[in-house]
């Protein structure tokens, strides 16, 4: 893994999706984030708080937001996240699939600098849980979901006869992978047993009391740290079973942890009990909440990253829990917003005082880290093998290598499918790879062909183009309509495909690939 290429205590002031793409991959244990919500309103804080000033949107349109270098390696490498956003525009609207868009590029960036042992809590309402859910089950992938933690909070609500109050967020839980970092012993809360409850429990020869439980799937590695922790005992069948020691104070009194459930409703919100903690931000959360993800999910000295920080809850909890972090905010006052909870917090002194209390100091930076690690992809779901960048024919946006295969595989019916041989209007064909990007194909034109939208379909993310062919000409499939067409647009797709390579500088390539003539 990369060493980090950022410091501790980082605050980085600015559009998140640049500094993302500027830390290392594998560098960070912990994400934990509250983004936007899709709520299609706008957030203001009250003009007489500590936060005065903090606002944003939280609106989306597709013509607005939606940048086409996001959409071209979206559709280039994650076909699956693609096909949630396109369902979110079909289902909720385009508003819907502009923010999934805009949330979905830098949720890849974050998948890419989590370490493999890394988790992600993402924080989010019932506007877009359900899209998000889907979003991410693309990009960590789902064998990776873990939890969808319910908090419930209490607090005034307008009355309405017709619905149900809405009073609970959902936070997201996904590993980079099954090595993940688990604390969740650490955070359950404890009950005070009594004697008759005592009763239950053995007690070994130092007088501790415990319960055990089957190995269940505890690996042989985990089963031999733990029999030096002397927490194994062994039947008479010989079967394994793990003690679980309760916990016994100096007094004499035993607790027992209780099971932590994935519906929260110990934590009040803000609004209901925020006491001096409120800052008046207008989408503040508490400090609980993110002291018991960070808890639960790091050890102390790890690398917790909150790129929507806001109001600084992550990084003041971090702080607490004696872990490292970085955030990012595009806020004007996000910098003074930390160091004024640091501050509150007995967690950083005031300048003057800097040296003798807390030699520490938060690092406000407005430019992205540099890359120290050769712009290593941390191999994602679909791994990127080779991005568009290189000579300038390499870098041809979709829309673009569009028109020029257009051209070549163009009739006078209309466009030709290199998989059947079908002849249909260009609206009907779509742009794919000929050797796909799980083989290591590359996303410039050399690499593809345009198919029609059954084709597209057929092939997905595994099929070469051969294969494609192969499958559309079995008498099962029936698809094939004539070979010999979709040969001859296949060849055209390539000879176009490296005279735009060999001419890309000449007047008459730069007009094909503008649309013009």
């Amino acid at each position: 893994m990369a060493e980090p290429n950022f410091q501790n205590r980082t605050l980085y002031h600015g559009d998140n999706l640049d500094f993302l793409r500027g830390m290392n991959s594998e560098t960070v244990h912990l994400i934990a984030t509250d983004p936007p919500f899709n709520k299609n309103r706008d957030f203001h804080a009250d003009p007489d708080s500590l936060a005065k000033g903090a606002r944003f949107k939280d609106r989306w349109k597709w013509e607005r937001d939606v940048q086409e270098e996001w959409v071209d390696s979206i559709k280039d490498d994650w076909p699956a996240v693609w096909e949630v956003i396109g369902a979110a525009r079909a289902a909720y609207g385009d508003d819907m699939g502009a923010f999934l868009c805009w949330l979905g590029v830098r949720l890849m960036e974050m998948r890419r600098i989590l370490r493999p042992d890394g988790s992600i809590y993402l924080h989010i309402d019932h506007t877009a849980h359900a899209y998000v859910k889907c979003l991410m089950d693309g990009i960590f992938g789902a064998k990776n979901f873990r939890n969808a933690i319910i908090w419930h909070y209490d607090g005034p609500q307008r009355p309405s006869n017709k619905n149900f109050a809405t009073k609970h967020d959902t936070i997201l839980r996904y590993s980079k992978s099954d090595e993940y970092i688990a604390r969740l012993d650490g955070i359950r809360p404890l009950t005070l047993l009594d004697d008759v409850e005592l009763r239950k429990y053995k007690r070994d020869e130092q007088g501790r009391y415990f319960y055990d439980t089957p190995k269940g799937d505890y690996t042989e590695q985990s089963i031999r740290r733990l029999e030096a922790e002397g927490r194994i005992r062994r039947t008479r069948t010989g079967r394994i079973r793990v003690k679980h020691f309760l916990i016994q104070n100096s007094e004499g009194n035993v607790f027992r942890r209780k099971s932590l459930h994935d519906v929260w409703h110990d934590i009040p919100s803000l609004g209901h009990a925020g006491g001096r903690e409120r800052t008046g931000y207008p989408t503040q959360k508490p400090l609980a909440l993110y002291r018991r993800i960070i808890e639960a999910s790091s050890n102390e000295g790890d690398i917790v990253l909150d790129p929507f920080c806001g109001c600084a809850t992550t990084p003041v909890a971090s702080e607490q829990l004696k872990r490292r972090w970085v955030g990012m905010d595009i806020w004007d006052k996000a910098n003074d917003a930390v160091r004024d909870r640091l501050r509150d917090e007995w967690l950083l002194a005031p300048d003057e005082a800097k040296k003798m209390m807390f030699p520490h100091t938060v690092h406000y930076k407005t430019d992205p880290p540099i890359r120290t690690d050769d712009n290593e992809t941390a191999a994602p779901t679909l791994e990127l093998k080779s991005q568009r960048t290189g000579e300038p024919w390499e870098r041809l946006k979709h829309r673009q290598m569009v028109r020029v295969l257009a051209d070549a595989q163009g009739s006078s019916d209309g466009v030709i499918c290199a998989g059947c041989g079908r002849v249909l209007e260009l609206e009907f064909m779509q742009l794919d790879h000929i050797l796909p990007r799980t083989d290591g194909g590359a996303n410039h034109i050399l690499n593809r062909v345009l198919l029609c939208g059954p084709c597209n379909r057929r092939k997905r993310n595994y099929l070469t183009l051969s294969g494609l062919v192969a499958q559309n000409r079995k008498k099962a499939v029936g698809w094939m309509k004539d070979a010999d067409r979709a040969k001859l647009a296949w060849d055209s797709a390539r000879r176009k495909a490296e005279w735009v390579r060999d001419h890309f500088g000449s007047d008459a390539c730069q007009a094909l690939i503008a649309g013009e003539g």
